[in-house]
């Protein structure tokens, strides 16, 4: 099994920065808001929410992540919401320019993975794996 992790460490970033603020403040809002109340309830469970989400980098999905295993190629884009999994002998062509990598297939669809906001060297590994894998 072969697999290729590819993750953005500034959006990371960002997104964990993002977090911590919501979560201080939730700290500001026991300060503020009585718990009396149910704007405060309401409130804190958002921020506690969305905080978790933006620590988990929403919940895995920012992550890129390509696996070949046994003649399928399992692809999990960040902008897709569901994995995808492809037969290796199905695989006709991969196409790359600079918006999209290309997959076509022999039934004549074509699978795009958007690399445009990808660094260079990212998109060199998307691409090497890619071959290595699938021969194209």
């Amino acid at each position: 099994m072969n697999q290729l992790v590819v993750r953005d460490k500034a959006s990371e970033f960002l997104s964990r920065f993002l977090g911590g603020l919501l979560l201080l403040a939730v700290g500001l809002q026991l300060f503020i808001y009585s718990p009396r109340r149910a704007m405060f309830w309401i409130l804190s469970i958002v921020f506690i929410v969305v905080a978790l989400s933006l620590f988990t980098n929403h919940f895995g999905i920012l992550i890129i992540r390509l696996t070949s295993d046994s003649g399928i190629l399992t692809i999990r884009w960040n902008t897709k919401l569901f994995k995808k999994q492809v037969r290796v002998h199905e695989i006709t062509d991969i196409t790359e320019d600079k918006r999209f990598i290309r997959i076509v297939l022999k039934s004549g669809k074509s699978i795009r993975l958007p690399v445009r906001l990808m660094d260079p060297d990212k998109r060199r590994a998307v691409r090497k794996f890619l071959k290595e894998n699938t021969g194209y």
